[in-house]
């Protein structure tokens, strides 16, 4: 249509009287005729270009592919790209991911005496991914969100970087093994791209009856405070340590007004412009710390709640929120019914909670129980563990996960562990003797972690294709969009989906 029109324009300009046109209105009829003409032609010409040039530039249909294709992974208008990169040897085996990884008790190397997945299933996790971004991003929550949040820095930071631009709060749970470390806060400023990566250790859900005065980097400490944010809006780039605010002490007075206090120094380091501190997130990648928690405690107005006190505290407009896996804190079937409601909670949550401005904008899923239970099955069907009638699974089906209960929560008869995995979690194979303990395999060193070794590439590039559904778009995305970008970047990364080569850096 663009190139008609312009064909006509032309033609209409060179075969006229141009002069009589454009300097008398008394010209002849047939030249005015000509001039009212190309006139028309040159506006429908305006139009039709201004309107193509708004389609694509406003077009938002397949954001996932401009997050995650070779040839535009590195876009400059992407505020968040990942590059994808076959290994030479398994992902699982590169060490890309456990640069930053404490404690090493969840590391799943060969020293480690895992055993590399079945070549069946390896194809899914031989790739790794880097990410560069300007986002200002913390995850939130309990040792499985530090591990991916450590996974992430890995992701973001080149090599040595850390030494001048990664600071961390660490504790020491068993004062017999002190080389066992733990981390409570983290914070990479800047990483790849000028953004910012962090982690704030809660295992709690961030609620109004959990504020509590003063904080604690332990173990058991299972409350949060505003003075510990605040520790992050105030982090300064390039600096390896945390410092408390400029009044010193805050985070260890107990009888403070404490929301008073934290608004009224927020708002004074906004107003003092200083770009060389946080000042506030992007986005937070909240994990619910089931695993700390009764399942029963878990419900929608409680979540609602900790999302709304996230983007207060620390002033993230989008959240991400991973579903539960399996894991050796769901003891029955019952325990396994409540983690796939809980679900779909956080799905109705997500596709429900009431927007405003200047509140949070995006609430989004990344399914991660469903890539582990993807693995579970096929990891199970490998040893052997399913009956025939349950080997051909539909993983497209709602509710398949509960129907295979009995599957996952197959565990040693005897055991001195009070929380036991399952065989599917950390066995690559059976032992004869089903009271001693199985060869381990790269999926779960404990039944409660996961090997990021194995899933640190999925999980990163699947947060990079989520924020990249809300932030490399050219205007705000609709809900529906959202959801359907959100569920190609899930079908993608989150299940066991080969991912396609075009996507996979030259």
């Amino acid at each position: 249509a663009v190139q008609y029109c312009y064909l006509a324009l032309v033609v209409c300009l060179t075969t006229m009287n141009r002069s009589a046109i454009a300097t008398s209105f008394k010209a002849p009829a047939p030249a005015r005729q000509a001039y009212y003409c190309c006139s028309r032609i040159a506006l429908i010409y305006t139009i039709v270009t201004a309107a193509l040039w708004y389609h694509l530039n406003n077009n938002i249909i397949s954001p996932p592919e401009r997050v995650t294709t070779s040839e535009d992974t590195l876009h400059h208008n992407n505020r968040i790209s990942v590059s994808l990169q076959k290994t030479s040897v398994s992902a699982a085996d590169s060490g890309y991911y456990t640069r930053f990884s404490q404690p090493d008790t969840y590391l799943c190397g060969d020293e480690q005496g895992k055993q590399s997945l079945p070549s069946t299933l390896q194809k899914y996790f031989n790739f790794i991914a880097s990410i560069q971004t300007d986002l200002k991003i913390i995850f939130v929550g309990d040792s499985i969100s530090a591990q991916f949040a450590q996974a992430f820095d890995s992701a973001t930071l080149d090599e040595a970087q850390e030494d001048s631009v990664r600071a961390k709060n660490i504790f020491r749970p068993d004062g017999n093994r002190p080389s066992i470390i733990h981390i409570c806060r983290s914070i990479s400023s800047p990483i790849r791209g000028g953004g910012v990566s962090a982690f704030w250790r809660i295992t709690n859900l961030i609620l109004k009856e959990n504020n509590k005065w003063p904080s604690r980097c332990t173990g058991f400490f299972r409350r949060w405070n505003e003075g510990q944010a605040l520790d992050f809006l105030n982090h300064e780039y390039n600096s390896t340590q945390f410092v408390l605010p400029s009044n010193k002490g805050v985070s260890h007075q107990v009888n403070r007004t404490t929301t008073d206090y934290f608004q009224k120094s927020k708002l004074a380091s906004f107003k003092a412009g200083n770009v060389n501190v946080v000042n506030g997130f992007d986005a937070a990648v909240f994990r619910v710390p089931h695993g700390w928690l009764q399942l029963d405690y878990i419900d929608s107005a409680r979540l609602i709640e900790t999302i709304e006190t996230t983007h207060r505290i620390l002033g993230a407009t989008t959240i991400v929120i991973p579903t539960l896996p399996m894991s050796n804190n769901v003891k029955s079937e019952n325990d396994w019914k409540k983690v796939t409601q809980i679900n779909r909670m956080i799905r109705e949550v997500a596709r429900n909670i009431t927007k405003s401005e200047g509140d949070v904008q995006y609430v989004l899923v990344q399914e991660f129980g469903n890539l582990t239970n993807q693995l579970l099955m096929e990891n199970a069907k490998n040893l052997d563990l399913l009956s025939l009638h349950h080997r051909d699974i539909d993983y497209s089906r709602e509710g398949w996960e509960v129907d295979v209960a009995n599957v996952f929560l197959q565990r040693p008869p005897i055991t001195t562990k009070k929380w036991p995995p399952s065989y599917s979690q950390v066995c690559s194979s059976l032992p004869s003797n089903r009271t001693e303990a199985c060869p381990g395999v790269k999926i779960s060193p404990d039944g409660m972690h996961w090997c990021v070794e194995t899933f640190g590439g999925r999980f990163t590039a699947s947060i990079a294709c989520l924020l990249g559904c809300v932030y490399n778009v050219a205007r705000p995305p609709t809900d529906e969009e959202i959801r359907k970008c959100e569920q190609r970047c899930n079908d993608q990364f989150m299940s066991l989906n080969v991912v396609r080569d075009e996507m996979f850096k030259n």
